[in-house]
């Protein structure tokens, strides 16, 4: 039997001869390349054998990460410390806890991990799902809890880059480390954090890094412009502005975690508090002039009073209405605070709470409560 190749296009040979050649090497993430090239090369003539690829890429890409776990593949490490130089965390949705987020950033992330989740409908259509996302934010706005989420929705293990490993002092070192935990995220489908991007990427008009920052941050343009569908690369950054320009371009989607709203802040309160509150038969509905405490604050900084909250009732053997407010800053020693706090809590609960209610709690006298409730009218 004679394999008539004159049948083929010459793009479509190249393509098999790639997929070949990738394949003997063990290289995954050329296999997916030149797949999803000979898919599109053959869609006209063979549709049946174009969509069977894509339909095999994108099971690997949803599915891939759990074989993974079962091979056990060992972790890069850097040669000389003989230190993996990433941490390795297998998705647990049962233990997965979603951040509180505005409306709008919901949509996104449920958007995209839609989009994961169809990406056969996108190959079909020769559309490249989206593969990377920055996320920009104050220190404790969730950007790390949101990429625990995400790999544990997808399914897939999470690869978190160990900075203090990867990071040398030696001429090159730093990118060829990086390199290996790059490659490794491609070879085997799973989500890359890179923790404190701005580390790594920073912009390349400095003139004293000896040229270091713009191999590493060349490495990074290069290894991203062809990141595989299997796989997710998510940076987190507190300076944006320390970034290079050229990075930005490599992120499909850049997200911003803002600080918490009056909403989100009350949300969170009652999710770290609710349980522990009923159980004393305490009113959650205190919760709420309580969120106004925290406009400036961080998810992280109010989940840590809430711990402290309950700690200190537990240990302390204090009632937990008593624990709420000597845990806020300043709330024992400042009357100024305690007279806000009294004002907040009756614009905010009206009659549910009375005056007196609001002198036990805050360790004023009724008529000095009555005083500042009526100077804020005034």
């Amino acid at each position: 039997m004679t394999l008539k190749t004159n049948i083929l296009k010459p793009s479509t040979k190249k393509f098999i001869v790639d997929l070949v050649n990738a394949g003997l090497i063990g290289e995954s993430k050329l296999v997916e390349l030149a797949a999803l090239s000979l898919a599109r090369s053959i869609k006209k003539d063979a549709p049946e054998v174009s969509t069977s690829i894509n339909q095999a890429i994108s099971s690997f890409s949803i599915n891939g990460g759990a074989a993974i776990r079962s091979v056990g593949r060992p972790l890069p490490i850097d040669y000389d410390s003989q230190l993996e130089m990433a941490t390795l965390s297998t998705p647990n949705i049962d233990s997965n806890v979603s951040p509180i987020l505005p409306d709008d950033l919901k949509d996104k992330i449920n958007g995209f991990l839609d989009e994961r989740n169809k990406i056969n409908l996108l190959l079909e259509k020769n559309i490249k799902p989206s593969t990377s996302i920055l996320l920009i934010g104050q220190p404790g706005t969730g950007k790390t809890m949101l990429a625990k989420h995400i790999a544990s929705v997808l399914n897939k293990n999470l690869l978190t880059l160990d900075l203090s490993s990867s990071m040398s002092s030696l001429m090159g070192k730093t990118g060829a480390n990086l390199k290996k935990v790059l490659q490794y995220a491609k070879q085997n489908p799973s989500v890359l954090l890179f923790d404190e991007f701005d580390a790594i990427a920073k912009k390349r008009d400095d003139n004293t890094d000896l040229g270091e920052i713009k191999r590493v941050v060349n490495i990074l343009l290069m290894e991203l412009e062809d990141w595989p569908v299997s796989s997710v690369f998510i940076a987190t950054s507190n300076h944006p502005e320390l970034l290079d320009k050229a990075i930005w371009r490599r992120f499909d989607h850049i997200i911003t975690l803002p600080l918490p709203k009056k909403s989100e802040r009350l949300s969170i309160l009652n999710k770290e508090l609710a349980e522990f509150l009923e159980l004393s038969n305490t009113s959650t509905s205190i919760l709420e002039p309580i969120s106004e405490f925290f406009i400036e604050s961080s998810p992280a900084d109010i989940c840590k009073y809430a711990n402290n909250v309950k700690r200190r009732s537990v240990l302390r053997n204090q009632k937990p209405l008593v624990a709420l407010f000597e845990e806020l800053d300043g709330f024992k020693d400042d009357k100024k605070i305690r007279a806000r706090f009294c004002v907040i809590a009756k614009e905010l609960l009206g009659d549910s709470i009375t005056v007196r209610e609001l002198a036990e709690i805050s360790g004023l006298s009724p008529a000095g409560v009555q005083h500042h409730l009526k100077k804020n009218k005034s």
